[in-house]
């Protein structure tokens, strides 16, 4: 009985420990108001060559806020971080058919992300078009958790408007299970130990984008340009046969999602925005073997991508095969992320 008292005391010790620290910390603003999202957004959009990245600040924070600028850029673009090298301001411009490119992008994007950051994008402007980078794994629910720390409730006001049902609950109580998950708490230990709990905007000069610079650079477009070390190190890494398992097992293609993401698209239809479908290619060591998890994901979502094209009369640019889009392996950061050469190539041309 007293080993379990003892046990029971320490368990509720270490959660409220826990709880103090990103209570404390608050990598997201979660408990504590914060407008450092608003503050870099408005920087990034006005900076010359572009800011860095900040210290462990959800990209959601600050994506968020550059939704309220769509409507000064003529095309948006909406996807996981596949689509983060796509921009106007760069050396590899991509869509040149775009005047303008305001880059939505964020790691790990699942559909919620999508239906999320399209409405926000929406609601504060209409852009001439709209790129929606599809992933293998975007035609299914829950491919990705980070999306309820800063999109809960905006999802489900989301919903409500492209589904045209009323809002029937709150996801508030995601922003307090926060204070216990393992995701946030490792934000915060990483912010404690870097010592940078107020990140900073910093402007910098500009920098070869094949080349890199110290540190990561968003653009005034809000594309990614990787830092020199991790360009270095990601191109000597060899690519491994099949690739790496990433978001490509389990559930892909459910039926639900497919018809959520359609009527996502006919609702971007009616906003008088023209959607874009885009592909990016994987890595040619990934097609290499037939049973992984990434080519058996990407094969029938190809398929339902253009099936989606053709009936609902939207362009689809690219592909998941490096060979259809004419993409060599050097081409690659890695196994499913390609670089702005191969992104502006492929996308040289207006979409049909």
């Amino acid at each position: 009985m007293t080993y379990l008292l003892s046990a029971l005391g320490t368990a509720a010790l270490l959660v409220a420990s826990v709880a103090t620290l990103n209570w404390t910390i608050d990598p997201a603003g979660l408990f504590h108001q914060s407008t450092f999202g608003q503050q870099y957004a408005k920087a990034l959009v006005t900076s010359e060559h572009g800011l860095t990245q900040p210290d462990s600040v959800d990209e959601r924070e600050f994506k968020s806020e550059l939704t309220k600028y769509s409507a000064d850029f003529d095309c948006v673009v909406i996807g996981s971080s596949h689509v983060m090298q796509i921009g106007s301001e760069r050396k590899h411009r991509s869509f040149p058919d775009c005047k303008n490119i305001l880059n939505l992008g964020v790691s790990g994007a699942a559909i919620e992300d999508h239906i999320t950051l399209t409405w926000l994008a929406l609601s504060s402007g209409k852009p001439r078009k709209l790129i929606l980078g599809i992933d293998p794994w975007t035609f299914a629910y829950g491919k990705d958790a980070r999306w309820k720390v800063r999109f809960a409730n905006p999802y489900i006001a989301a919903q409500s408007v492209i589904e045209g049902t009323r809002p029937t609950e709150t996801a508030s109580s995601n922003r307090w299970t926060s204070l216990v998950s393992a995701e946030y708490t490792t934000r915060s230990i990483r912010l404690l130990f870097k010592g940078a709990l107020k990140p900073k905007i910093e402007p910098v000069q500009s920098v070869d984008e094949d080349v890199g610079g110290l540190f990561p650079i968003f653009l005034q477009d809000g594309s990614l340009i990787y830092s020199s070390e991790y360009i270095t190190s990601a191109k000597a890494e060899k690519v491994p046969i099949g690739g790496v398992d990433y978001k490509t097992t389990g559930v892909v293609n459910d039926l639900r999602a497919v018809a959520a993401y359609k009527g996502l698209i006919k609702w971007v239809k009616s906003q008088g925005v023209q959607p874009v479908l885009l592909m990016t290619p994987y890595h040619q060591n990934v097609w290499l073997l037939d049973a992984s998890p990434n080519v058996k994901a990407m094969i029938p979502t190809e398929k339902i991508i253009r099936e989606i094209g053709l009936d609902l009369a939207v362009p689809v640019v690219g592909s998941y095969r490096p060979d259809v889009v004419n993409c060599a392996s050097d081409a690659f950061y890695d196994f499913m992320h390609p670089t702005a050469s191969c992104i502006a190539k492929m996308t040289a041309y207006p979409p049909n």
